[in-house]
């Protein structure tokens, strides 16, 4: 085999990867273009540059991470040579309306949350934390435990009701605490 068919190879690999997920591309293109008629654009250029570097990318592992970085940033170029060509007034207006995009798709943090999770999870009885480990992270039902346990499932709906009420009120204190305009 040579480098070309390798690289053929790797542009065909590519484009049925694109063609699978193309839908999603279309989806972040609309989210991010800078009006809904240039989402296509967006989307082939996205196309374009993705089979240019195939070559260099390890399309074995979940793309759709990179092409929702790859369909942003064509997105944001765009945007850009397009308010280039505006008068100052709709630049400045332009300019704003993506500042306020970008704070709207900026993930919340919820990491204090989450740490206070973890402790209150680690606070709890042993009995307890077994009953939310099965339910939520072993992904078996009430009634399943509830066989498990010799009981019946309403009762351990109301125990985890219980627990989550304990765990909610334990992260609300020690959000509290932590928090510095308390």
């Amino acid at each position: 085999m040579t480098a070309g068919d390798t690289m053929a190879s790797d542009v065909a690999k590519a484009a049925q990867l694109f063609l699978a997920h193309a839908g999603f591309v279309r989806g972040v293109a609309l989210r991010h273009a800078p009006y809904p008629g240039l989402a296509d654009d967006v989307a082939q250029q996205v196309l374009v540059e993705f089979l240019a570097r195939a070559g260099e990318r390890d399309l074995t592992t979940d793309v759709r991470p990179l092409l929702a970085a790859m369909t942003r940033t064509v997105a944001l170029r765009l945007w850009r040579e397009r308010t280039r060509e505006m008068p100052d007034v709709l630049r400045r207006l332009a300019e704003h309306v993506q500042r306020l995009a970008e704070q709207r798709d900026a993930e919340p943090e919820y990491d204090d949350e989450l740490a206070a999770l973890r402790r209150c999870l680690d606070r709890l009885p042993d009995k307890s934390r077994e009953l939310i480990d099965q339910y939520y992270f072993a992904d078996r039902s009430a009634a399943a435990i509830g066989e498990h346990l010799g009981t019946r499932a309403d009762t351990v709906c109301r125990a985890i009701s219980r627990v989550r009420e304990k765990l909610r009120d334990c992260i609300s204190r020690s959000l509290k605490r932590e928090s510095p305009d308390a």
